[in-house]
């Protein structure tokens, strides 16, 4: 099994909106509700051209897999981690390399240490497993979700 990372495209957005919209991925969003196609596709262009965020595709044997997106919140000084697999791929243990896969491709276009967090609601275990076989430390905990955090430096 071939396992790579690749930035998004402009013609990965149809994707990504099917992922985003596939019910188990909104279930453990924090926020549930459907997503628009409208409001997909003017929020994925806008991420693409932000400097501030990566999204980047997972493939499996060329296939794409699933997505990881970074967003630096410049004033805590961090990269904030939004992740989902494909319904076909998940059960693999995908979500830790798609986490390691992703954050070494980050960190090899930052110059310095680099601070990714990740939440995950809490009932979402399968989430809190890739973190941790990350490596990310469980920074806190709030009454619906964990707090992981990770140093790269």
């Amino acid at each position: 099994m071939h396992l790579s990372v690749r930035r998004a495209t402009e013609d990965d957005c149809k994707l990504v909106f099917d992922w985003a919209n596939e019910p188990e991925v909104r279930k453990a969003s924090f926020n549930t509700e459907k997503i628009e196609w409208s409001d997909h596709s003017n929020w994925y262009f806008q991420k693409l051209k932000n400097p501030n965020s990566l999204i980047l595709i997972l493939e499996v044997d060329g296939f794409p897999a699933g997505q990881i997106r970074f967003d630096r919140d410049i004033e805590q000084n961090y990269f904030l981690i939004s992740f989902l697999l494909d319904a076909k791929f998940r059960g693999m243990s995908l979500g830790t390399t798609l986490i390691s896969k992703g954050v070494e491709y980050l960190s090899s276009a930052q110059k310095g240490s680099i601070v990714c967090v990740g939440f995950v609601k809490k009932e979402n275990v399968a989430s809190q497993r890739a973190f941790q076989k990350n490596e990310f430390l469980l920074e806190s905990e709030s009454n619906d979700n964990l707090k992981f955090v990770k140093t790269i430096e």
